[in-house]
C-alpha cells in the first residue's frame, strides 16, 4: 500500500535547499516515505521514491500526466519533437523514429561507433592529458550525427559541442528558475541561448539541404527514414518536424551518454580490481563479427555500464504533471498536481541496494533480479527512452576499443562532483591522464 506523508521541514527550507543541491535534497528525502508531499500549496508538488508508486505514474496512470514544464523549457530548443510532443502526437512521432534503432540498424551503426572511437584512439596516442568529459562529448556527437544524419562534423565537433552544452546548460536554468522569463525577452542569457540554438539550426540546414539533392545517400539513416514518412494522405513530414527531430536527437541522444561515459572511466580508474577484470574480459573475449554481438561476449563489461547507470542516471530527474484530476494512493490528487521522480535517489535505497554509495558492477551479476522501477536507469511506460539499446551498445563499443589500447588515471584526489543539469554530468569536468597500453 502506498503512503502520502507531508515533509516535517518547512517549504522555504525545501525550496532553498532544492534550488542550492537538488541531488542532496532528493537523497535526503529518500528514506522519508512512498510520495512525499511538499506542502507548496496552490500548484501541490510531491517527490515520488517507491516503486510501486512510480509505477503507477508511469504506467497506469501515463495517460492522465504531461511533462509540463519540462515540455516548455525544452520546447524552446528542440521545438516539438520526441522529448516534448503528448498524447497521440507523441505515439505517432515515436513510431516513425522507431525503426531508427530496431537490430538491423543498431547492426549498421556499430561499425560506425566502432570507426569513430578508433579515429579517437589515434588522437589520444599524442596526448598525456585529457579531460574526459570533452572528449565524450566530441565522441559520442561524431557519432550520433554519422548514425543518424549521415554527416561527419569532424570540422565543426568542437563549435557543435559548445552549442549543445550551452542550451543545456541555459534550459536548465530556466527549469529551475521560479520566473519563467519569455525567450523573446532580450537578456543576456536568452541571447546567447538563442545563438547556440542557430549554430546547431545552420548545421541541420545544411544537412537537409544536401538530403534532399542526394536523397539515396541517407537511406540507412534516421533522417532517411523521416524523409519517407508519409500520412494517409500521401503527405511527408514537414522539414520543421524534421529539424525539431534533428534538434532532439543532437541534445537527447549523445550528452546522456558522453555523460555516463564521464562516470565509467572516473569510476573504473577508482577501482583497480573492476579495471582488471574489464580488461581481463576484453583480452579473452571472442569479438568477431558484427561489433554489434559483442555485447553477449562482455557481461562484465555490461555489468560496469548498469552499475554506472544505478549510480549516475543520465536521466537524473523525471517530471509529470496531472493533465486531469486522478484518485490514487488512496485520495485525489487535482489537475496540475506536480510529481518528481528521482532515479538518483531511488537507485540508493539501501534496503535494495546494500551500500548503496559504492560502485559495485557485481550488483548486476547473472541471476541478480530488481523489482520494476527499484531501477529504471532509462525511465518507463510511454516515454521510456527510445534509444536505450543504443545506449547501450555506444557505451559497450567505446569502452572496448579505448581500454583494448589505454589506461587512464584519475588526476584529482577528490570524488568527481554530481551536476544536475538536463543530464547528470561531472561537475566541471574530469581530467585524465592517458596510458597507452604495451
Amino acid at each position: 500500500m502506498v503512503t502520502v506523508q507531508d515533509i516535517a521541514t518547512p517549504r522555504l527550507q525545501n525550496y532553498l535547499e532544492f534550488m542550492r543541491d537538488p541531488i542532496a535534497f532528493f537523497t535526503r528525502v529518500q528514506p522519508i516515505g512512498d510520495v512525499i508531499s511538499l506542502k507548496t500549496g496552490i500548484s501541490p508538488t510531491f517527490v515520488v521514491n517507491s516503486p510501486e508508486a512510480i509505477r503507477e505514474i508511469l504506467i497506469r496512470q501515463d495517460q492522465s500526466f504531461i511533462k509540463g514544464r519540462t515540455t516548455t523549457v525544452l520546447q524552446r530548443t528542440v521545438g516539438e519533437g520526441l522529448l516534448t510532443t503528448e498524447g497521440e502526437r507523441h505515439a505517432t512521432q515515436r513510431k516513425y523514429i522507431q525503426p531508427a534503432f530496431y537490430k538491423d540498424a543498431l547492426e549498421r551503426y556499430a561499425h560506425a561507433i566502432i570507426d569513430e572511437t578508433e579515429k579517437l584512439g589515434e588522437r589520444l596516442e599524442h596526448e598525456q592529458e585529457v579531460d574526459m568529459h570533452t572528449v565524450m562529448m566530441r565522441l559520442t556527437l561524431s557519432i550520433i550525427t554519422r548514425t543518424m544524419f549521415s554527416t561527419n562534423v569532424l570540422e565543426e565537433e568542437k563549435e557543435l559541442a559548445d552549442a549543445v552544452t550551452t542550451t543545456i546548460e541555459q534550459s536548465v536554468k530556466i527549469l529551475f528558475s521560479p520566473v519563467m522569463i519569455p525567450a523573446s525577452v532580450p537578456t543576456k542569457a536568452n541571447l546567447k541561448h538563442k545563438e547556440a540554438i542557430q549554430t546547431l539550426e545552420a548545421m541541420i540546414d545544411d544537412v537537409l539541404m544536401v538530403a534532399k539533392d542526394h536523397p539515396e545517400w541517407f537511406e540507412d539513416s534516421l533522417l532517411g527514414m523521416m524523409m519517407a514518412v508519409t500520412d494517409e494522405n500521401g503527405n511527408r513530414l514537414r522539414d520543421r518536424e524534421v529539424r525539431d527531430q534533428m534538434m532532439t536527437m543532437l541534445l537527447a541522444g549523445h550528452e546522456t551518454t558522453a555523460n555516463l561515459l564521464g562516470w565509467l572511466f572516473a569510476e573504473i580508474a577508482s577501482h583497480p580490481e573492476v579495471e582488471r577484470r574489464l580488461i581481463d574480459e576484453l583480452e579473452t573475449a571472442e569479438l568477431i563479427g558484427n561489433p554489434f554481438n559483442w555485447m553477449r561476449e562482455l557481461p562484465y563489461t555490461q555489468q560496469i555500464i548498469e552499475e554506472g547507470l544505478r549510480l549516475y542516471p543520465p536521466a537524473w530527474l523525471i517530471y509529470r504533471e496531472l493533465d486531469q484530476p486522478v484518485e490514487m494512493f488512496g485520495r485525489s490528487f487535482k489537475e496540475g498536481s506536480t510529481f518528481m521522480i528521482c532515479p538518483y535517489a531511488v537507485h540508493r535505497n539501501e534496503e535494495v541496494f546494500p551500500n548503496p554509495s559504492a560502485f559495485d558492477p557485481e550488483r548486476f551479476a547473472t541471476g541478480n533480479k530488481y523489482a520494476p522501477f527499484s531501477y529504471f536507469p532509462f525511465g518507463g511506460g510511454s516515454r521510456s527512452c527510445i534509444g536505450s539499446r543504443f545506449a547501450m551498445l555506444e557505451a559497450t563499443l567505446i569502452l572496448t576499443v579505448l581500454y583494448k589500447k589505454f589506461l587512464f588515471h584519475n588526476v584529482r584526489l577528490q570524488a568527481p562532483v554530481p551536476e544536475p543539469l538536463i543530464s547528470l554530468r561531472i561537475k566541471d569536468g574530469w581530467p585524465m591522464k592517458v596510458e597507452k597500453r604495451g
